[in-house]
Protein backbone atom coordinates (compact mmCIF):
# COMPACT_ATOMS: atom_id res chain seq x y z
CA UNK A 1 0.00 0.00 0.00
CA UNK A 2 1.14 3.49 -0.91
CA UNK A 3 -1.60 6.17 0.43
CA UNK A 4 -3.88 5.33 3.35
CA UNK A 5 -7.15 7.75 3.81
CA UNK A 6 -7.97 8.54 7.20
CA UNK A 7 -11.52 10.52 7.64
CA UNK A 8 -11.74 11.66 10.99
CA UNK A 9 -14.86 13.13 12.52
CA UNK A 10 -12.75 14.67 15.58
CA UNK A 11 -15.11 13.07 18.19
CA UNK A 12 -14.43 11.66 21.30
CA UNK A 13 -12.91 8.42 20.08
CA UNK A 14 -11.85 9.61 16.97
CA UNK A 15 -7.92 8.70 18.26
CA UNK A 16 -8.39 5.09 17.81
CA UNK A 17 -8.50 5.28 14.03
CA UNK A 18 -6.22 7.84 13.82
CA UNK A 19 -4.04 5.79 16.06
CA UNK A 20 -4.54 2.75 14.20
CA UNK A 21 -4.10 4.43 10.66
CA UNK A 22 -0.78 5.35 11.74
CA UNK A 23 0.34 1.83 12.47
CA UNK A 24 -0.66 0.72 9.18
CA UNK A 25 1.07 3.73 7.52
CA UNK A 26 4.26 2.55 9.34
CA UNK A 27 3.58 -1.07 8.83
CA UNK A 28 3.24 -0.34 5.08
CA UNK A 29 5.69 2.72 4.71
CA UNK A 30 2.98 4.60 3.04
CA UNK A 31 2.02 8.12 2.81
CA UNK A 32 -1.03 9.01 5.44
CA UNK A 33 -3.73 11.49 3.79
CA UNK A 34 -6.16 12.93 6.63
CA UNK A 35 -8.83 14.63 5.84
CA UNK A 36 -12.15 16.22 8.06
CA UNK A 37 -15.16 17.56 6.37
CA UNK A 38 -16.22 20.99 8.73
CA UNK A 39 -19.82 21.74 8.03
CA UNK A 40 -20.88 24.05 5.20
CA UNK A 41 -20.07 28.10 6.16
CA UNK A 42 -23.42 29.45 5.20
CA UNK A 43 -23.22 32.65 7.08
CA UNK A 44 -22.46 36.35 5.80
CA UNK A 45 -19.77 37.06 3.58
CA UNK A 46 -18.22 39.64 5.85
CA UNK A 47 -17.51 36.55 8.19
CA UNK A 48 -15.95 34.13 5.46
CA UNK A 49 -12.77 34.90 7.38
CA UNK A 50 -13.98 33.62 10.52
CA UNK A 51 -14.89 30.19 8.45
CA UNK A 52 -11.06 30.20 7.43
CA UNK A 53 -9.29 31.03 10.19
CA UNK A 54 -11.69 27.53 11.72
CA UNK A 55 -10.66 25.56 9.29
CA UNK A 56 -6.70 26.64 10.07
CA UNK A 57 -7.73 25.57 13.52
CA UNK A 58 -8.90 22.45 12.74
CA UNK A 59 -5.50 21.74 10.74
CA UNK A 60 -3.43 22.80 13.55
CA UNK A 61 -5.82 20.83 16.22
CA UNK A 62 -5.11 17.91 13.86
CA UNK A 63 -0.79 18.39 13.94
CA UNK A 64 -1.12 18.36 17.76
CA UNK A 65 -3.41 14.86 18.05
CA UNK A 66 -0.03 13.86 15.65
CA UNK A 67 1.95 15.12 17.81
CA UNK A 68 0.91 12.93 20.51
CA UNK A 69 1.87 10.00 18.40
CA UNK A 70 5.35 8.98 18.20
CA UNK A 71 4.69 6.79 15.11
CA UNK A 72 3.29 10.21 13.10
CA UNK A 73 7.06 11.62 13.30
CA UNK A 74 8.49 8.79 10.50
CA UNK A 75 5.29 8.94 8.46
CA UNK A 76 4.69 11.28 5.65
CA UNK A 77 1.36 12.94 6.61
CA UNK A 78 -0.94 15.60 4.23
CA UNK A 79 -3.91 17.59 6.37
CA UNK A 80 -6.67 18.49 4.34
CA UNK A 81 -9.68 20.27 6.22
CA UNK A 82 -12.99 21.26 3.74
CA UNK A 83 -16.49 22.18 4.33
CA UNK A 84 -19.78 20.80 2.56
CA UNK A 85 -22.47 18.60 3.24
CA UNK A 86 -22.40 15.57 1.17
CA UNK A 87 -19.47 14.72 3.52
CA UNK A 88 -19.12 10.90 2.23
CA UNK A 89 -19.08 12.05 -1.39
CA UNK A 90 -15.75 14.44 -0.48
CA UNK A 91 -14.09 11.43 1.07
CA UNK A 92 -14.75 9.23 -2.17
CA UNK A 93 -13.83 12.23 -4.11
CA UNK A 94 -10.58 12.53 -2.18
CA UNK A 95 -9.90 8.57 -1.90
CA UNK A 96 -10.27 8.54 -5.76
CA UNK A 97 -8.30 11.62 -6.51
CA UNK A 98 -5.36 10.70 -4.31
CA UNK A 99 -5.24 7.10 -5.25
CA UNK A 100 -5.98 5.87 -1.40
CA UNK A 101 -5.29 2.67 -1.54
CA UNK A 102 -6.97 1.95 1.77
CA UNK A 103 -9.68 4.59 3.70
CA UNK A 104 -10.36 4.26 7.68
CA UNK A 105 -12.53 5.52 9.92
CA UNK A 106 -13.69 5.59 13.46
CA UNK A 107 -17.11 4.12 14.95
CA UNK A 108 -18.13 5.29 18.22
CA UNK A 109 -17.94 1.89 20.78
CA UNK A 110 -21.74 1.93 21.67
CA UNK A 111 -24.03 -0.21 20.17
CA UNK A 112 -26.50 1.18 17.91
CA UNK A 113 -29.66 0.27 16.11
CA UNK A 114 -29.32 -0.63 12.88
CA UNK A 115 -31.12 2.76 11.60
CA UNK A 116 -28.65 4.83 13.32
CA UNK A 117 -25.99 3.13 11.37
CA UNK A 118 -27.81 3.05 7.61
CA UNK A 119 -27.89 6.43 6.28
CA UNK A 120 -24.38 7.30 7.90
CA UNK A 121 -21.21 8.67 6.32
CA UNK A 122 -19.45 5.78 7.22
CA UNK A 123 -22.15 3.62 5.47
CA UNK A 124 -22.27 5.50 2.47
CA UNK A 125 -18.65 5.42 1.88
CA UNK A 126 -18.78 1.44 2.27
CA UNK A 127 -22.00 1.16 0.48
CA UNK A 128 -21.56 3.97 -2.55
CA UNK A 129 -17.22 3.27 -2.85
CA UNK A 130 -15.35 0.69 -4.49
CA UNK A 131 -12.59 1.33 -2.38
CA UNK A 132 -11.54 -0.95 0.78
CA UNK A 133 -12.49 0.09 4.41
CA UNK A 134 -10.99 -0.31 7.22
CA UNK A 135 -14.05 0.59 10.19
CA UNK A 136 -11.81 0.81 13.22
CA UNK A 137 -13.80 0.31 16.91
CA UNK A 138 -11.20 -0.54 19.12
CA UNK A 139 -7.95 1.24 20.56
CA UNK A 140 -5.25 -0.44 18.72
CA UNK A 141 -2.78 -3.04 21.21
CA UNK A 142 -0.35 -3.33 18.50
CA UNK A 143 -0.57 -5.75 15.17
CA UNK A 144 -3.73 -7.04 13.98
CA UNK A 145 -2.58 -10.48 15.64
CA UNK A 146 -6.47 -12.80 15.15
CA UNK A 147 -8.65 -12.52 12.03
CA UNK A 148 -11.54 -13.86 11.15
CA UNK A 149 -12.30 -14.11 7.47
CA UNK A 150 -16.33 -15.13 6.81
CA UNK A 151 -16.31 -15.85 3.06
CA UNK A 152 -18.63 -17.74 0.30
CA UNK A 153 -16.22 -18.42 -2.14
CA UNK A 154 -17.18 -15.18 -4.19
CA UNK A 155 -14.36 -12.16 -5.53
CA UNK A 156 -15.17 -10.06 -2.97
CA UNK A 157 -14.73 -11.94 0.04
CA UNK A 158 -11.82 -13.45 -1.46
CA UNK A 159 -10.46 -9.20 -2.28
CA UNK A 160 -11.05 -9.04 1.74
CA UNK A 161 -9.41 -11.25 2.78
CA UNK A 162 -5.77 -10.59 0.58
CA UNK A 163 -6.01 -7.07 1.37
CA UNK A 164 -6.40 -8.24 5.37
CA UNK A 165 -3.18 -10.31 4.66
CA UNK A 166 -1.46 -7.11 3.22
CA UNK A 167 -2.80 -5.38 5.96
CA UNK A 168 -1.90 -8.39 8.75
CA UNK A 169 0.93 -10.14 7.27
CA UNK A 170 1.90 -11.68 10.95
CA UNK A 171 -1.47 -12.82 11.87
CA UNK A 172 -3.82 -15.96 12.94
CA UNK A 173 -6.39 -15.85 10.08
CA UNK A 174 -9.37 -17.97 10.31
CA UNK A 175 -11.78 -18.52 7.17
CA UNK A 176 -14.89 -19.44 7.91
CA UNK A 177 -18.01 -20.67 5.75
CA UNK A 178 -21.46 -20.51 7.25
CA UNK A 179 -23.93 -23.22 5.45
CA UNK A 180 -27.45 -23.73 5.87
CA UNK A 181 -29.15 -26.71 5.25
CA UNK A 182 -32.63 -25.88 4.08
CA UNK A 183 -35.33 -25.95 6.64
CA UNK A 184 -37.44 -28.18 4.51
CA UNK A 185 -35.69 -30.63 4.47
CA UNK A 186 -35.89 -30.79 8.06
CA UNK A 187 -39.58 -30.29 8.59
CA UNK A 188 -40.98 -32.22 6.01
CA UNK A 189 -38.87 -34.54 4.57
CA UNK A 190 -37.89 -38.34 6.12
CA UNK A 191 -34.59 -38.28 8.67
CA UNK A 192 -33.10 -40.45 5.82
CA UNK A 193 -33.22 -38.10 3.10
CA UNK A 194 -32.77 -34.85 5.31
CA UNK A 195 -29.34 -36.81 6.10
CA UNK A 196 -27.95 -37.23 3.39
CA UNK A 197 -28.81 -33.95 1.96
CA UNK A 198 -26.97 -32.20 4.50
CA UNK A 199 -24.52 -34.75 4.27
CA UNK A 200 -23.64 -34.05 0.54
CA UNK A 201 -23.63 -30.52 1.49
CA UNK A 202 -21.26 -30.77 3.87
CA UNK A 203 -18.71 -32.67 1.36
CA UNK A 204 -19.48 -29.82 -1.09
CA UNK A 205 -18.85 -27.02 1.30
CA UNK A 206 -15.39 -28.84 2.33
CA UNK A 207 -14.44 -29.70 -1.43
CA UNK A 208 -14.57 -25.60 -2.23
CA UNK A 209 -13.26 -24.84 1.59
CA UNK A 210 -10.33 -27.19 0.49
CA UNK A 211 -9.86 -25.53 -2.96
CA UNK A 212 -10.16 -22.20 -1.53
CA UNK A 213 -7.53 -22.43 0.86
CA UNK A 214 -5.01 -23.93 -1.79
CA UNK A 215 -5.69 -20.97 -3.78
CA UNK A 216 -4.59 -18.88 -1.04
CA UNK A 217 -1.93 -20.48 0.47
CA UNK A 218 -0.20 -20.54 -3.14
CA UNK A 219 -1.28 -16.80 -3.79
CA UNK A 220 0.34 -15.91 -0.51
CA UNK A 221 3.94 -17.77 -0.94
CA UNK A 222 3.94 -16.21 -4.56
CA UNK A 223 3.31 -12.73 -2.92
CA UNK A 224 5.77 -13.08 -0.11
CA UNK A 225 8.47 -14.58 -1.73
CA UNK A 226 7.83 -18.08 -0.42
CA UNK A 227 6.76 -17.85 2.93
CA UNK A 228 3.43 -19.72 4.56
CA UNK A 229 1.04 -18.00 5.31
CA UNK A 230 -0.96 -18.79 9.29
CA UNK A 231 -4.37 -19.61 7.19
CA UNK A 232 -6.96 -22.43 8.40
CA UNK A 233 -10.42 -22.58 7.31
CA UNK A 234 -13.70 -24.23 8.77
CA UNK A 235 -17.07 -24.98 7.81
CA UNK A 236 -20.18 -23.91 10.53
CA UNK A 237 -23.39 -24.49 10.20
CA UNK A 238 -25.93 -21.94 11.74
CA UNK A 239 -27.07 -18.66 11.38
CA UNK A 240 -24.83 -15.93 9.90
CA UNK A 241 -24.81 -13.00 12.55
CA UNK A 242 -24.59 -15.09 15.38
CA UNK A 243 -22.20 -17.36 14.25
CA UNK A 244 -19.95 -14.84 13.40
CA UNK A 245 -20.02 -13.35 16.85
CA UNK A 246 -19.50 -16.40 18.38
CA UNK A 247 -16.42 -17.47 16.55
CA UNK A 248 -15.13 -13.87 16.86
CA UNK A 249 -15.33 -13.89 20.56
CA UNK A 250 -13.95 -17.48 20.61
CA UNK A 251 -10.79 -16.18 18.74
CA UNK A 252 -10.24 -13.07 20.29
CA UNK A 253 -10.39 -12.00 17.05
CA UNK A 254 -9.30 -8.12 16.34
CA UNK A 255 -10.06 -7.56 12.79
CA UNK A 256 -12.73 -9.19 10.92
CA UNK A 257 -12.59 -9.40 6.52
CA UNK A 258 -15.99 -8.86 4.77
CA UNK A 259 -16.58 -8.88 0.79
CA UNK A 260 -18.46 -6.15 0.06
CA UNK A 261 -21.08 -7.28 -2.69
CA UNK A 262 -21.17 -11.13 -0.98
CA UNK A 263 -23.45 -12.56 0.92
CA UNK A 264 -21.76 -11.48 4.28
CA UNK A 265 -21.44 -7.93 3.25
CA UNK A 266 -23.54 -5.42 0.71
CA UNK A 267 -25.55 -5.85 -1.68
CA UNK A 268 -26.98 -2.50 -3.60
CA UNK A 269 -28.27 -1.91 0.03
CA UNK A 270 -27.33 -2.97 3.07
CA UNK A 271 -28.99 -6.39 4.36
CA UNK A 272 -29.92 -7.29 8.08
CA UNK A 273 -26.85 -9.22 8.97
CA UNK A 274 -24.37 -7.03 7.29
CA UNK A 275 -26.33 -3.83 8.72
CA UNK A 276 -26.51 -5.75 12.43
CA UNK A 277 -22.86 -6.50 12.09
CA UNK A 278 -21.41 -3.26 10.98
CA UNK A 279 -23.84 -1.43 13.58
CA UNK A 280 -22.50 -3.61 16.58
CA UNK A 281 -19.22 -5.43 15.35
CA UNK A 282 -17.29 -7.63 17.90
CA UNK A 283 -13.97 -6.12 16.42
CA UNK A 284 -12.17 -3.65 13.67
CA UNK A 285 -13.96 -4.36 10.41
CA UNK A 286 -12.31 -4.68 7.03
CA UNK A 287 -14.60 -4.37 3.90
CA UNK A 288 -13.92 -4.51 0.44
CA UNK A 289 -15.50 -5.32 -2.56
CA UNK A 290 -14.96 -7.47 -5.87
CA UNK A 291 -13.44 -4.47 -7.85
CA UNK A 292 -10.39 -4.28 -5.93
CA UNK A 293 -10.10 -8.25 -6.08
CA UNK A 294 -6.00 -8.86 -6.38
Amino acid sequence: MKNILLATDLSEKADRALERALKIAKEQKAKLHIIHIAPAYTGPKHNKKWALDLQKGVEELIRLYLEDYKDSKDIKTEITVRQGEEVFSQILETAYTGKADLIVMGMHNKEKLRDLFVGTTLERVVRKGLKPVLMVKNKPAGPYKSVLAPIDFAPASRSALRIGMELAPKAAFNAIHIYNVPACYADYADPVLYMKTQEFTENSEKKAMDAFLKTEHTHFAKTHNGQNKNLSGELLEGPVYDTLRKKAKSLKADLMTIGGHSRFGLASKLGGTAADMLSNPPCDILVASEKVYK
